[in-house]
């Protein structure tokens, strides 16, 4: 199943658990994280890190990096440096869906670095309002963040890049194998980077544009009585017909045995 991305869409934050000021010297030795327990936001205050997922997303964090680490995610950590220091801050999105762990780089601004330390300060402050200023400091690292994560310039390499993706997506949307993590490759690219740049380039994510031509596939489909839901969807591109059925009432408000009826 699609991984989705905090990038392309703001989530609602359901409350912190903690937040403070770590360090981890077990440099130069592989850890392993088996399911993490919460969503995270992670500011590197020095030294340098490297998380390497099981969707195979990969990223070097280092000082001044901000880099956000999903619930539930399953990921290994090489420590580079013994001075590997950081802020994080553990927090629940109301959301729970799978999501992709993101590295936001040239986050070496003052603003960020203020932010993170304002939220450490106020989490642990005896004040009666703490717990609300605290979740407004978060949101505003999770607006940066994706403001930031947004601005990409388009030169004719990008454009492309971007176009070589969207015929890719609309050549290949139908067949099961094919994903976000599949386009990455055929493209040369980072699956964070392609996602960041087909937005910019069309106004929609490429996983939603391939979502997209797969519901409106698998409704040409329906059409026909002869073939059966599960038929429709597999014909589509879709993994299981239960994901498809779940999709298809997210996006349109109705099941698709109803929609079929309606035709």
């Amino acid at each position: 199943m699609e991984k989705a991305d905090i990038i392309e869409e703001s989530l609602c934050i359901r409350k912190i658990i903690t937040v403070i000021q770590g360090k981890n010297q077990n440099h130069h030795k592989l850890l392993s994280v088996k399911s993490r327990h919460s969503d995270a936001f992670v500011y590197v205050i020095s030294g340098s890190c490297t998380y390497r997922f099981d969707d195979k997303t990969e990223f070097k964090a280092t000082a001044g990096d901000v880099f956000y680490l999903p619930y539930q995610s399953v990921y290994t950590m090489y420590i580079h440096t013994s001075d590997y220091k950081f802020i994080f801050c553990d927090f629940q999105f109301v959301q729970t869906e799978a999501r992709y762990g993101v590295l936001f780089q040239n986050q070496k601004q003052k603003n960020i670095e203020n932010l993170f330390l304002k939220l450490l300060n106020k989490y642990h402050s005896p004040s009666v309002n703490a717990k609300t200023e605290c979740m407004a400091i978060l949101y505003g690292i999770y607006s940066i963040l994706q403001q930031d994560a947004q601005k990409i310039y388009l030169g004719k390499n990008k454009e492309d890049k971007a176009s070589a993706a969207l015929r890719y997506i609309e050549e290949s949307f139908n067949l099961p194998e094919f994903s976000i993590s599949l386009l990455a490759d055929k493209i040369g690219v980072s699956e964070v980077y392609i996602r960041k740049l087909f937005k910019a380039k069309y106004g929609i994510s490429p996983l939603k544009h391939l979502m997209s031509l797969r519901l409106d596939h698998a409704k040409k489909l329906m059409k026909y009585p002869f073939m059966t839901l599960e038929e429709c969807a597999m014909q589509s591109g879709f993994s299981s017909l239960q994901y498809f059925c779940r999709l298809f009432k997210k996006e349109t408000g109705i099941s698709p045995g109803k929609y079929r009826k309606n035709l």
